[in-house]
């Protein structure tokens, strides 16, 4: 009987980009593509050792204090750059425009530029070098894991942030996704500047406030 040949072991695309040649490997995510309020934020990682001493995974699979204990760990065992887009650039751009564009400037704010960058997702940011997009990079990848939690915790802070600024959205509990609580504050109180009125919910409820201005204004010249 034949025996099967062992199965070629497969490199996770770190390994494989310093097997490549690549010294300065930067992973780069993003977070809050999908929330109706606040920005999309970046970071990119480049990592001074090849493992941490915390656990380290996509930022969805941790819980906040995990996510907490790896930030600090990883600012100080890494090079680490952060770009953001606010909710004013994402309406002018639109989310991906944005999102690409927080990336870059996750990317130019690292001390040393990287020789090579995995980031997450299926399309490159528009960086300078070698960039090699990752779907689920954030699972595959260890920089890349690295670079989804520092941008996620640093996001949250931004959303905390804003609900001292605005406490009546309640930012701090949902992060500005569509949850039932999100919509319900969003319904009582129309959008705030922290809102993406490019994005349907709010826009919708824009409208709504257009409709009702518009109304008030025919009954008050149909009054006089």
């Amino acid at each position: 009987m034949l025996k099967r040949p062992p199965a070629a072991r497969v490199l996770p695309p770190d390994e494989a980009a310093r097997d490549a040649g690549f010294r300065r490997v930067a992973g780069v995510d993003e977070a809050g593509r999908g929330p109706w309020a606040g920005p999309v934020v970046a970071a990119a990682v480049v990592l001074h050792r090849a493992r941490l001493s915390v656990r380290i995974d996509d930022s969805k699979r941790l819980t906040p204090l995990q996510r907490a204990r790896a930030f600090d760990v990883i600012l100080r065992h890494a090079d680490v750059g952060f770009g953001l887009a606010c909710a004013a650039e994402i309406d002018r751009r639109n989310i991906l425009q944005a999102t690409l564009q927080a990336m870059r400037a996750a990317v130019l704010d690292l001390p040393e530029p990287p020789d090579v960058v995995l980031v997450d997702g299926h399309i490159a940011p528009p960086i300078t070098g070698p960039c090699w997009p990752i779907v689920q990079g954030d699972r595959l990848s260890y920089p890349i894991a690295c670079a989804s939690i520092m941008a996620k915790v640093l996001r949250d802070r931004f959303m905390a942030f804003y609900h001292e600024l605005e406490p009546r959205y309640a930012f701090h509990l949902h992060k500005g996704y569509g949850t039932l609580l999100h919509a319900a504050r969003l319904r009582r109180h129309g959008p705030s500047l922290f809102h993406r009125r490019s994005f349907a919910p709010v826009e919708r409820r824009l409208a709504q406030e257009q409709a009702a201005a518009s109304a008030a204004q025919d009954t008050h010249v149909a009054l006089v």
